[in-house]
């Protein structure tokens, strides 16, 4: 049995709802708590990947950085690095002075939503609609064990983190029209884009705290923020149905917090006094116009080198899906002048290259990437999957004409060829029984199983340079060393895995073409000249194993999923 009535409030700043780890414990903290005691935290709690960036872009980054401002120079950011806490009198001040702007369930201006919002037909929907990883409509992930008519009951703690999650991800297509937005067409709106940062791939640099964390993703502007740049919380009056298309936004702050949907969430409080939300109102936001290059601190870019007239001659670079962040490793390390180079990295990791190059103990900076991004299917309507990836950062690599630049470029070159000769080893032993080479686009190739076999070995080694950046050549050995012996392994899987028919060929001993040998000496051929290391048969270390001997492969500092 539920009753009806005015729920009580959920203030944002001093209720815990914000997912953090503590030395490795899993607690919720509040918006005051996450700031002031940054330097304690650990982390954001990364099991949401969607659901963490959106808490760091949405409140916690455009709140430190209305409250202290940007950093000025190199210098004033290098203070704050140094502080290893945030300011406690700027934050706590800031936060006092807008405490009626963080209420979830405020009646006049609730945070992130349109107060009093209703759907043109009057009904409201499951809250499952603003969650990606439930069924909701045409959303329905592969392995939701919950329907559209089971939603679930939401805490207030969750269903914040919903809020602004689904502005920063929600699917595209068509959205329930609100009663006041002129735009809405028979109980509709058509068009509307997916959230902003569905649109990008995310690069994000965390430190080993949380206010480390934010300190790394604040920019600097030597002119402070732009005039009438706001959070959404500061708008002069509240939000309204009306939305607007083709807007740039005023700056960074107003960037961060962008509204790119019309949302109410419905709460019910229970016999037992809890309050939950079972339902909400979701309908069109702000559509921006393009993504600017100047002011989006978290992607990497594509450069056209046949720019068309109407279209950005800089657009957002999307991580492929199945791909491991190591193996984009020189997007990530474009650190030229965008205009120069087809693909740059991020302004963040850009403005992280200026930062070391002028320190003396580069080894102070201690930094891993973690990206994220949503691969969207059905013409953006669903979500099929969510691709994230960590990787410890040696900050010696931020400098184009390093070693430990040049060696890490080398290593996704290598890679990528041994991929390749992988690939042509597997089509030559499907050639010498008469088979088709296997589409670049379906199954399972050799080249993919030796790549993903190199994930490990990369993370040990770059966890290494992050201790040790004055060992490029040990790692170098490491390298192809592990390389050359995960490739030795590869070849004798398909060796014994290849058909009888294989080491005759498929013309016998009267006809010579391509046989199980022939592919071999190839093969070792093309391992040869990428690692310029004999490729021959014979024990090796296997540097993935646990327990690898090499002081350069210690286990990996961080993990993925």
């Amino acid at each position: 049995m539920t009753i009806r009535q005015p729920p009580p409030s959920f203030d944002l700043i001093d209720e815990p709802w914000i997912p953090v780890t503590i030395g490795g414990r899993q607690r919720e903290v509040s918006l005051r708590e996450a700031l002031l005691d940054g330097h304690r935290i650990d982390a954001l709690d990364l099991s949401d990947p969607l659901q963490s960036v959106a808490l760091l872009r949405q409140v916690l980054l455009p709140v430190l950085l209305h409250a202290e401002g940007p950093a000025r120079n190199r210098q004033e950011w290098k203070e704050r690095w140094d502080r290893h806490a945030l300011d406690a009198d700027r934050i706590n001040a800031y936060l006092d002075d807008r405490s009626d702007r963080f209420g979830l369930f405020d009646p006049v201006r609730p945070f992130a939503q349109v107060a009093g919002l209703r759907a043109a037909g009057g009904e409201t929907r499951p809250v499952s609609l603003l969650i990606l990883s439930l069924s909701s409509g045409n959303n329905v992930p592969l392995f939701c064990a919950r329907t559209e008519a089971e939603p679930p009951d939401l805490t207030c703690s969750q269903a914040a983190r919903a809020l602004v999650t689904a502005h920063c991800w929600d699917t595209a297509a068509i959205k329930t029209g609100a009663v006041g937005d002129p735009r809405a067409a028979r109980g509709k709106t058509t068009g509307n884009p997916t959230g902003p940062l569905g649109q990008l791939g995310i690069v994000v640099p965390l430190g080993n705290t949380l206010a480390r964390t934010l300190v790394l993703n604040t920019r600097i502007l030597s002119g402070g923020h732009r005039r009438g740049d706001r959070p959404q919380w500061d708008a002069r009056a509240p939000a309204t149905p009306r939305w607007e298309k083709g807007l740039a936004p005023r700056g960074l702050l107003d960037l961060l917090t962008w509204q790119s949907r019309r949302i109410r969430l419905v709460p019910t409080v229970l016999s037992d006094g809890r309050t939950v939300v079972r339902e909400a109102v979701l309908c069109a936001g702000d559509r921006p116009d393009g993504t600017d290059p100047t002011l989006e601190p978290h992607t990497r870019w594509r450069r056209s080198e046949k720019p068309r007239a109407g279209r950005p001659e800089r657009t957002p670079l999307r991580h492929p899906p199945g791909k491991d962040l190591w193996r984009g490793m020189t997007s990530l390390l474009a650190l030229r002048e965008p205009d120069g180079d087809s693909c740059s990295t991020s302004l963040l990791l850009r403005q992280l290259a200026d930062q070391q190059a002028g320190w003396h103990a580069v080894e102070a900076l201690r930094v891993d990437v973690l990206a994220v991004g949503a691969v969207y299917g059905n013409q953006s309507a669903v979500v099929e999957d969510v691709m994230t990836d960590r990787l410890p950062l040696p900050v010696a690599a931020l400098d184009p004409d390093s070693e430990t630049h040049e060696f890490m470029i080398d290593l996704v070159g290598e890679a990528e060829e041994l991929c390749r000769a992988a690939n042509t080893l597997g089509n030559n032993l499907r050639a010498a029984t008469g088979g088709d080479p296997i589409p670049w686009d379906r199954g399972e190739r050799l080249g993919d199983r030796l790549v993903h076999r190199f994930a490990p070995v990369v993370h040990r080694l770059l966890a290494g340079l992050l201790s040790s950046p004055d060992r490029v050549e040990d790692a170098v050995t490491a390298w192809r060393d592990a390389a050359a012996g995960l490739a030795d392994g590869l070849l004798e899987e398909a060796l014994t895995g290849a058909s009888p028919q294989a080491f005759t060929g498929r013309g016998g001993s009267e006809r010579p073409g391509m046989t199980s040998s022939r592919a071999e000496i190839k093969y070792r051929a093309a391992v040869r000249d990428v690692l310029g290391t004999p490729a021959g048969p014979g024990p090796r270390v296997r540097a993935d194993a646990p327990g690898a001997p090499h002081p350069l492969l210690p286990p990996a500092t961080g993990t993925r999923s």
